[in-house]
């Protein structure tokens, strides 16, 4: 029969409670008084009638019949952490340091007198065997070693950390709690999210930066964030992404001319962030360019130095997501749509390599009726035909599908609507480790009817930055 894994431990440490010492003393004494005496007789059995020997002797043959097969058995946090206890006890060494002592120990039956009432040597024989078993069980676990496949580390909820994040995007602020473990799995704890009005954050920058960080002090505080790692996330549409190689350039600086050439905003209101994407030599290497319109950050850091938290970092949406999708997926171009409220940001691109990105004057408003299955059907095919012409004009092949990601897909797909061929939700994926369950959460206060899709982003993202 199978045992699990604790009850081998449960059972070793029983036996560790044992006097094991004086059990082997006076078996050795016996042993002494035998060469002189008949009298060792009385003595081995007035042993042999202890209690406490005919329950080392049970629990040794119980143990005996443990098999191999422990290595299949699941392994759980409560078994591990007894194991790492016992480990350390002195009563666990005191074991392995009496059963070490007892395999050397010989036993000589030529002066014994055998008697009904005595430890015959073949009942010593079987001790000694039985004890070895013990020890072999001992070693093959491992207690030290990788069999059990568990860290203190790892599983100790210490090192786990609580990070807090917010999405902005569409005039909406999602403020989520997740935790976040050494694998960089993620648990979502608690969620917020709450309508923007248009004089706190205008389309272009925030407007007042007092009231948007008592809002994300509201709930920072309502979700015990306080005193936690915060990363901030910005909707695709407030960035445009370029890729230069490094020969065409003088300088890798936001002056150089070619640079400024690529930017939306005038050269005075833009702010650019660069990532060498290749370790080829500098003159054949690439350069990934971020631009946004320098006073909407600025409105954004103003307001997070008001909130004074630790922050990560301020993060646009779609470009970390696209590079967890290249990394996993291999194809010659890649497609990602960010589906939003106004307009629909298309990155195209490949691993670690060139990357550009386009507005499409289209988001998922436009097309809202009250048939959603219809409304859907409209939206892919207008997309679908956008990006083939951009994929024409760049001469690249259509690639076998386009990934979708954005707060757009929650408000435009329902269970009675999939996507059309062709295009592929990221959350197909499984790009990160997360755990998502609304109704096991004691806060999770919603607008929008469904957040599913949007949480599917935020934990990617998380799990790209940390």
């Amino acid at each position: 029969m199978k045992k699990n894994k604790s009850s081998n431990i449960n059972l070793i440490k029983r036996i560790g409670n044992f006097s094991l010492s004086k059990f082997i003393s006076n078996i050795k004494l016996a042993q002494l008084k035998s060469k002189r005496s008949l009298k060792s007789d009385s003595l081995i059995f007035s042993i042999q009638k202890k209690e406490r020997l005919k329950n080392i002797l049970e629990k040794i043959n119980k143990l005996t019949n443990l098999k191999s097969a422990n290595k299949k058995v699941k392994k759980s946090k409560k078994s591990d952490s007894l194991v790492l206890e016992i480990s350390k006890t002195e009563k666990y060494k005191n074991l392995l340091e009496k059963i070490k002592q007892f395999k050397t120990l010989r036993i000589s039956n030529k002066k014994v007198q055998k008697s009904n009432k005595s430890i015959s040597s073949l009942e010593l024989k079987n001790i000694n065997k039985n004890l070895f078993k013990v020890l072999e069980k001992i070693n093959y676990f491992k207690f030290f070693d990788s069999k059990f496949k568990f860290s203190r580390i790892k599983n100790n909820e210490k090192y786990d950390q609580k990070i807090g994040m917010a999405f902005y995007g569409d005039h909406n602020l999602i403020i989520v709690s997740t935790i976040v473990d050494l694998n960089n799995n993620i648990e979502i704890i608690s969620l917020n999210e709450m309508p923007i009005p248009g004089h706190v954050i205008g389309d272009s920058l925030v407007e007042d930066s007092n009231e948007l960080a008592n809002i994300i002090l509201d709930s920072l505080t309502l979700l015990d964030l306080l005193n936690s790692p915060f990363l901030v996330i910005l909707s695709s549409s407030f960035f445009n992404i370029h890729t230069f190689k490094t020969s065409d350039l003088k300088q890798i600086s936001q002056y150089d001319n070619k640079i400024q050439s690529k930017s939306p905003y005038l050269p005075a209101d833009t702010l650019v962030d660069f990532l060498r994407m290749s370790a080829i030599e500098a003159s054949n290497g690439l350069v990934r360019t971020i631009y946004s319109k320098r006073d909407f950050i600025k409105s954004w850091t103003d307001t997070l130095e008001i909130v004074n938290v630790p922050i990560i970092g301020v993060v646009p949406a779609a470009i970390h997501i696209f590079d967890c999708i290249t990394s996993k997926v291999t194809e010659e171009s890649t497609v990602l749509l960010d589906i939003e409220s106004k307009q629909t940001t298309l990155l195209m691109g490949s691993n670690l390599a060139n990357l550009e990105s386009h507005k499409l004057p289209f988001g998922y408003s436009l097309y809202l009726t009250n048939n959603l299955n219809e409304s859907s059907k409209n939206y892919f095919e207008r997309a679908l035909n956008s990006v083939k012409l951009i994929l024409d004009e760049t001469n690249h092949k259509l690639p076998p599908n386009i990934f979708v990601m954005g707060q757009g897909l929650d408000k435009i797909l329902n269970s009675d609507f999939s996507l059309p061929k062709g295009f592929l939700n990221i959350s197909d994926l499984n790009l990160s480790n997360y755990s998502y369950k609304p109704k096991t959460m004691q806060i999770h206060e919603t607008v929008s009817n469904s957040i599913e899709n949007s949480v599917c982003s935020l934990a990617t993202i998380l799990s790209s930055c940390v």
